[in-house]
């Protein structure tokens, strides 16, 4: 039912239709009355779309300079890290080094990472996980190798399948993620030992059903995790966020975004859109990791619901022991920042 009320200077008209000898204010108690009553139905159903979430993100650590000195200089920011202490790790990936600050961003040293298969050597790296108390892992080919929170060399240990990501939850532990015995997500000590393996294979689509085992199949390639022990992994077949908290799934979220490719195949490779997911005080953040994200962009969700976007600094990097945010800037030359939440 369509009401039109009309009103011209101050006279009373009525729409020439059944029922339209009701005079205009008759008309119009009817409209309020109706409003009135759906009222409460259009909040309820427009809330969620018009909210403004008040999230600030402010800037209170730059590190990184174009000329000078060296030790604050990068040649691209893949992985950061921190400890319980407020140390800040950085995997140089361009330069294949991991630098060291403190927490108010002075350096304090430097691990060279050469090529190679050697027991100190990496072919590459992809990976970085740092523990509460600083002991540091690098990830690489179905290998890790582990240094103590002075930066010294401590071991290399094999991996007997793929780890294609790292991360550290908070406490002594590190997490990888890959396919392996029905199982996605891996627990390891820092004498390498595998703990515990949780977490599903995720539903292949049929397309790809004879590859579920492969990399990136079974798995996302990426994954994230915050310090108070929660694990975010986005799926590759659709823009659904799993959360895992003690070696359980504890939720399940559901978004949308037209920046979000499911895995397909182009050409002889595979592609599929990864995310950094990590809190920001009663949100969580999901970055989108394209190269559509240009203004980086990320989705925000409260409440397991996805309420609305973000504009971020950079790239979304990794989160501390405070709450902090860590993002990455790599226009004009390579920089690391720290932003703290707040919230109105």
């Amino acid at each position: 039912m369509i009401w039109k009320l009309f009103v011209a200077n101050g006279s009373q008209r009525s729409e020439n239709r059944p029922g339209g000898n009701i005079k205009a204010p008759v008309a119009t108690l009817l409209v309020i009355s109706w409003v009135l009553i759906l009222l409460p139905f259009l909040m309820d159903n427009l809330a969620p779309a018009a909210q403004k979430p008040l999230l600030n993100l402010v800037t209170e650590l730059t590190i990184g300079q174009e000329s000078g000195d060296e030790n604050q200089m990068f040649g691209a920011i893949s992985y950061v890290d921190t400890d319980a202490r407020g140390n800040i790790y950085t995997v140089d990936y361009k330069n294949r080094q991991v630098k060291i600050f403190d927490r108010n961003g002075k350096f304090l040293r430097q691990i060279n990472v050469p090529g190679g298969q050697g027991p100190q050597e990496l072919n590459q790296i992809s990976g970085l996980a740092v523990t509460a108390s600083g002991q540091l892992f690098l990830n690489g080919d179905r290998k890790m190798i582990v240094y103590d929170a002075a930066g010294n060399f401590l071991r290399t240990f094999l991996v007997g399948f793929h780890i294609s990501c790292i991360r550290s939850a908070g406490g002594e532990e590190i997490i990888g993620i890959g396919p392996n015995e029905g199982k996605i997500l891996h627990v390891f000590n820092s004498e390498g030992q595998l703990l515990a393996s949780f977490g599903d294979l995720l539903e292949v689509p049929k397309e790809f059903e004879p590859m579920k085992m492969m990399p990136m199949f079974g798995a996302p390639l990426l994954f994230s995790a915050s310090k108070d022990g929660r694990i975010f992994v986005l799926n590759p077949y659709r823009y659904e966020v799993l959360v895992f908290k003690d070696k359980k799934l504890e939720a399940t979220l559901s978004g949308s975004n037209e920046i979000y490719e499911p895995l397909s195949q182009k050409g002889r490779s595979f592609i599929s859109t990864a995310a950094i997911i990590l809190p920001a005080g009663k949100y969580l953040l999901v970055y989108l990791e394209s190269y559509k994200n240009k203004d980086h962009v990320a989705d925000l969700f409260l409440k397991g619901k996805q309420v609305g976007s973000l504009k971020l600094p950079g790239e979304l990097k990794a989160c501390d022991y405070q709450g902090k945010l860590y993002f990455a800037m790599q226009e004009e030359y390579p920089k690391l920042i720290r932003c703290a939440v707040s919230e109105k």
